[in-house]
């Protein structure tokens, strides 16, 4: 139970970065140009990724609080057609997700746990990523919404984003923007800043409307590169602990 707690927040926490994807488009003020530009100059920088690696830190600060609560753990990303035969490649599950995509969430403090998604199906572990269970029902449903939400913004829709939120660049020296959400959210805003490749995002930051945040700050990040061996488990054949 308390897994599944922490799969539903980064269930939120992505969904609520990729919401521009499935956004129905309003009009809204224009972006800053500086925004824009920077917007267009990550879109461009995310085309063609096919593996991703990283590992982050996530925390969670609350005003009835002392100190933030504080997870840490590592996630690993293999687009399906990076590993797929010419026979399989395009071949998407009861999802629409490639069959071969596949995915690793893990949790290493404090508590070991995580998920993988992995030849369609998901499956839920603790202790070890090898020692998987299948997930159920419920379980199955929020994952498959943190894949589609992860696989959708690595592609970036910068159409999909301007639908969704307000952007603006408050520094132009720096590649972060902030998303204020153009309608009815959990969240007051979203800051996302870059790394200076523009390739991928090197920190989150969630203000909810009641001034708690949640941050994640991504380190080790890797892209289109070998994947590290903790995500050995992504290679192997079998079916993904089912």
């Amino acid at each position: 139970m308390r897994f599944f707690t922490g799969l539903l927040l980064v269930a939120g926490i992505i969904a609520a970065v990729a919401g521009g994807a499935v956004a129905i488009a309003r009009a809204q003020e224009p972006a800053s140009a500086s925004a824009e530009a920077l917007l267009e100059a990550a879109a461009r920088q995310s085309a063609g990724i096919m593996s991703l690696s990283a590992d982050f830190m996530q925390e969670k600060s609350m005003a009835v609080l002392a100190r933030p609560m504080t997870s840490q753990g590592y996630f690993c990303l293999r687009r399906g057609s990076l590993a797929a035969s010419a026979q399989t490649r395009g071949t998407k599950d009861h999802n629409g997700f490639e069959s071969t995509d596949s995915l690793l969430w893990a949790y290493t403090r404090p508590l070991a746990s995580g998920f993988i998604y992995k030849d369609g199906r998901g499956a839920l572990w603790e202790g070890k990523p090898e020692a998987t269970r299948p997930a159920n029902d419920r379980e199955a449903m929020v994952i498959t919404a943190i894949i589609k939400n992860i696989l959708d913004w690595i592609s970036i829709d910068p159409d999909a984003l301007r639908a969704t939120y307000r952007l603006e660049r408050p520094q132009a020296d720096k590649p972060m923007l902030l998303l204020h959400p153009l309608r009815q959210s959990f969240f007051a805003r979203l800051e996302v800043m870059f790394a200076d490749d523009l390739k991928s995002v090197r920190q989150l930051t969630f203000t909810e409307r009641n001034g708690d945040a949640v941050r994640i700050v991504f380190s080790r990040t890797s892209v289109n590169e070998p994947l590290p061996a903790p995500c050995a488990v992504l290679g192997a054949t079998g079916s993904g602990g089912q």
